[in-house]
């Protein structure tokens, strides 16, 4: 658990340019493998009503420890330096050390400079011992300095959000001109479930939501033209990939789910449906190179369509998206769908840079531009054929 407001109760002062900060460890919320890797984050408090600075070592000495036997650790700064802590602020440096190969189960990691702190790393052998060796969390930042203590209370179990489908918001001439999306899916069961441990497809288990909209900016009192909601229950699949492989064709995993649509509305502009689905991923090349990605989703409709009987005929029962790019470069992705019989359909193109200011801003997105041609792009008129480009950015390609 990442709470530790208590520590601004427990401070407690010592010599030098520690006397007016409190320390304390995040320990990596996924379970650690011997001879890996695992990232702490040593998070510095300033309690007091005055700015200071703090001397970040590159190093510290640590004792992960069992109740059996201990191992002497060293901990590598990734970044040092002075930070600036604000005024009942705080700021995080992380640190990677080596788990022992022969160490196994809940232990415990104790640092007693810059102060006494402690933290609780669990260790589980690897599945596949071939594997390459991989840090066990993210980090939360190399440096975070001048945010406020309270927004380090835990409010949310973090570790379990993560992206789904795009992430934008873009514009355009014909009405209606704006149009956005969000998207997340939230993992149900930890890496600690005991219940995945007799399951484990469950481990695999996650909701889903997504929500797109059309909206009439530019009309009076700018209306929503039409929404679709968009939750979903899925298990998730993602297959073990060597990004540094000279590529070639392999697949990513696969989901399997069922969604529900709709845009919310009553009487005749209603319109839901429910679909079951299999959408795998294949990609041919470089993970971290030049690329090309195919993710067919095949679907059905299941339950009833009665407030837009001949959806068939312009969905139909296959979606298909072709991505070519690369991680640090543009990426043109394209999605169509094929009516029942091949009469209707839609195309979707999206074409994304990455954009950064670093220097002034330290600000990073994707420009988007995005073609729009068939049948579909919004519930309420899902039988009528439109064709439009926007432009905007992205936040999730």
């Amino acid at each position: 658990m990442r709470i530790f407001l208590a520590g601004l109760l427990l401070f407690t002062a010592v010599p030098g340019r520690a006397q007016n900060i409190v320390v304390n460890l995040l320990a990596p919320v996924e379970a650690a493998t011997p001879g890996g890797e695992v990232r702490v984050d040593l998070v510095i408090l300033n309690p007091t009503s005055t700015e200071i600075i703090f001397e970040t070592p590159m190093t510290l000495s640590g004792v992960l420890s069992s109740e059996r036997r201990s191992w002497p650790v060293q901990l590598r700064g990734q970044a040092g330096g002075g930070a600036q802590i604000a005024a009942r602020g705080f700021s995080y440096r992380s640190f990677i050390f080596t788990v022992p190969a022969e160490a196994r189960g809940r232990l415990v990691l104790d640092l007693e400079q810059p102060q006494p702190a402690r933290a609780l790393i669990e260790v589980k052998a690897a599945a596949d011992p071939g594997r390459e060796r991989r840090i066990a969390s993210a980090p939360l930042s190399s440096s975070l300095p001048g945010q406020p203590v309270e927004t380090a209370i835990q409010r949310t179990f973090a570790g379990r959000f993560s992206p789904h489908e795009p992430v934008y918001f873009i514009y355009g001439p014909d009405a209606p001109g704006a149009k956005f999306q969000f998207s997340f899916k939230y993992r149900v069961l930890g890496q600690k479930a005991r219940l995945g441990d007799q399951l484990p497809v469950l481990r695999g288990l996650y909701a889903g939501y997504t929500q797109r909209s059309l909206w009439d900016i530019d009309a009076e009192s700018s209306p929503f033209y039409d929404s679709s909601y968009m939750p979903e229950l899925m298990f998730e699949s993602q297959a073990v990939i060597d990004p540094g492989s000279e590529g070639g064709f392999q697949m990513l995993g696969y989901q399997v789910g069922v969604r529900h649509e709709s845009n919310g509305q009553q009487g005749p502009e209603s319109r839901s449906l429910n679909i079951a689905y299999f959408r795998p991923a294949f990609s041919f090349g470089r993970l971290d190179g030049w690329n090309v990605i195919v993710v067919p989703r095949i679907f059905d409709y299941i339950v009833d369509v009665e407030n837009n009987p001949d959806i068939r005929r312009y969905r139909g029962n296959v979606e298909l998206t072709a991505i070519i790019g690369r991680n640090d470069r543009g990426a043109l992705s394209l999605t169509g769908r094929v009516g029942q019989g091949f009469h209707k359909g839609s195309l979707q193109a999206d074409l994304t840079i990455p954009v950064m200011f670093d220097k002034m801003f330290d600000f990073a997105t994707y420009v988007l531009v995005q073609y729009w041609n068939g049948y579909g792009e919004s519930l309420r008129s899902y039988n009528q054929r439109t064709e439009t480009v926007r432009a905007g950015f992205s936040l999730v390609r």
